[in-house]
């Protein structure tokens, strides 16, 4: 795509996105306190586990949000300058309500009072960035889910302005959250309807309405397969959540839910499941964290779905398990469109854990870090695959592409990706390919997978071919200079921070140790091996965390270019007698 083409798309994309936002501030000032609540009929549970700890930390100022740490005693929350669009979303959603709950002591109550009526006293008629409709709807849940904490012992005309903000939010809510784009963000504004809807006895038609659209929304955003357009497992899971608190939600406040939501969750469950590696924790592809394994545990368990099956293969990912081990592979193109602004080049990359232990892991998602890291994560060599050139598999944006508004999307990924699967009692094989690099250097890789029925042995192969006429024209343009060269790739292996990796005595591989004291020998055929830094982002850590990866690195001559290699456990892990 010329720079020309990509500026003006971008210039297109800015406006109309410019335009949108303006709209949704117009109708936050033009919201109207309609249907003043008085009081609370129904208090819904408050379904997420706050943090005492964090809590207590509010209470000194310490400002612990989204893995951002801002220490500001003695300030109001509203007096803080946030560091990311996240951070500022955990504020103006009124996440802290968890956590200040959890405390649950009157001056953890004085303060999320405080804070609470600072919040309507300097946005409340419709300014700032937290009147959006997913915003807005998470506002509201919070609001309504810890309605006893919150409105006990406040003073009345307090309670009374907070009502009348509260409906102000409904009214807006009620006519915005179409504005909202498919996806998590619109069923957050519907599930904020629908808390306000059992809370307040003057809601019943606020209800009905929130219920039958999150209904509609259902089969809209998730498919019969229980997969999604961003292919972001941990978004996957923020949507289960709050479908399954949704349900919970109208079933204990005597509703019944509308029966689409529970049919999108009993699609969403197994392909969740299937994403998840051996401790628990989602496999971290196209902007998704590893989530928190006991709540993802938790809300499984909570949604209450019949079957409890698992899914090995489903949102464009394979599931490979035996024995201890755990893999799971990226075999499908990236999203496309607004859905990639988080997309990563990351086809045919996969994690892979042993036990409860990850041992081979993609760089991650780095939002919450920055621009800069957030780029740099979602190139392809930040992943457990290929990469040709130090080139990526798919094309980001340039950097600014619609800056600060709908981040960089992908423009180009891979054309054909294609892959299939066999087992039997030999054991189970993956074979993939994707046509990424044939465009730019006339090549596709190729990617073969053997896992051994016991789990201890993973076998690779990676290639790189010249498949018709185009690719060898191609391919013979970019060696044009130097056709003894070819075409330098590597293949990366980055290893999560816990294990510890030393290079061999002889030099042609890498032995790898899990905390557990299990051993994995990595060992390889064609090209250079080498143990490089690399680094680790985890939406949990404050900082990004240095590790290593193993880099095999060959060139790809006369049309091709191939790496075999082999993981095998050698040494078993220490067993727990707890």
């Amino acid at each position: 795509m010329s720079d020309i083409t990509s500026k003006t798309k971008a210039y297109l994309i800015s406006i109309r996105q410019t335009a949108r936002t303006a709209r949704i501030r117009a109708m936050a000032r033009r919201a109207k306190a309609r249907n003043i609540p008085t009081e609370f009929a129904h208090y819904p549970d408050a379904r997420a586990t706050g943090s005492y700890e964090v809590g207590q930390s509010l209470e000194h100022g310490e400002f612990l949000f989204a893995g951002q740490q801002i220490s500001s005693p003695n300030q109001s929350i509203w007096a803080l300058n946030p560091p990311t669009s996240v951070f500022l979303e955990h504020m103006h959603g009124f996440y802290w309500l968890d956590d200040l709950a959890a405390v649950g002591d009157p001056a953890s109550r004085k303060l999320a009072q405080a804070w609470a009526m600072d919040w309507v006293m300097k946005y409340g008629s419709g300014k700032g960035v937290g009147w959006t409709p997913a915003i807005t709807g998470q506002r509201i849940m919070q609001i309504c889910s810890h309605g006893q904490f919150l409105f006990r012992d406040m003073e009345k005309p307090h309670v009374k302005r907070m009502m009348a903000n509260i409906a102000r939010q409904v009214d807006f809510l009620r006519k915005s959250w179409r504005k909202e784009a498919a996806g998590l963000g619109r069923l957050q504004a519907l599930t904020g309807l629908i808390y306000a809807g059992v809370s307040f006895s003057n809601a019943g038609k606020v209800l009905e309405q929130a219920n039958e659209n999150l209904g509609a929304q259902c089969g809209l955003t998730i498919d019969a397969r229980g997969g999604i357009a961003t292919r972001n497992p941990e978004e996957l899971a923020a949507m289960f959540r709050i479908l399954t608190w949704a349900t919970r939600t109208l079933e204990d406040a005597k509703a019944t839910p509308d029966p689409r939501l529970s049919e999108t969750l009993e699609h969403i469950a197994p392909t969740l499941r299937g994403m998840r590696l051996g401790d628990g924790t989602l496999a971290r592809f196209h902007g998704g964290g590893r989530g928190r394994a006991g709540e993802i545990d938790e809300v499984l368990s909570e949604a209450r779905v019949r079957s409890k099956a698992t899914h090995a293969s489903g949102m464009g990912y394979e599931r490979v398990t035996a024995g201890r081990l755990a893999i799971i592979m990226d075999v499908d193109a990236p999203p496309t469109g607004r859905y990639s602004v988080h997309g990563h080049a990351s086809t045919l990359a996969f994690e892979m854990s042993s036990g409860r232990f990850p041992l081979l892991v993609n760089c991650g998602a780095g939002q919450k870090f920055g621009r800069k890291w957030e780029r740099a994560c979602r190139l392809t060599a930040a992943h457990n695959t290929l990469s040709v050139e130090r080139a990526s598999s798919s094309t980001i944006a340039p950097e600014g592409f619609v800056s600060g508004i709908l981040g960089e999307r992908l423009l180009t990924v891979p054309q054909e990706v294609t892959h299939s699967r066999t087992n039997d009692e030999k054991g189970c094989w993956l074979v993939a390919a994707h046509d990424g690099y044939a465009p730019t250097h006339g090549l596709v890789h190729q990617r073969r997978l053997f896992v051994s029925p016991n789990g201890r042995e993973v076998r690779g192969q990676d290639n790189l071919l010249a498949q018709n006429d185009a690719h060898r024209a191609a391919f013979k343009k970019v060696t044009a200079i130097a056709p003894q060269l070819g075409v330098a790739f590597s293949v990366h292996f980055h290893l999560h921070p816990s294990v510890q990796a030393r290079m061999t005595e002889d030099g042609d591989g890498v032995a790898l140790r899990l905390p557990n004291h299990e051993i994995w020998l990595f060992r390889h055929e064609g090209g250079n091996l080498a143990l490089e830094n690399s680094v680790y982002l985890d939406q949990w850590r404050l900082e990004p965390h240095a590790t290593k990866q193993i880099v095999v690195s060959g060139r790809a001559i006369e049309y091709a270019g191939r790496v075999t290699w082999i993981l095998k456990r050698i040494q078993d892990g220490e067993r727990r007698t707890d």
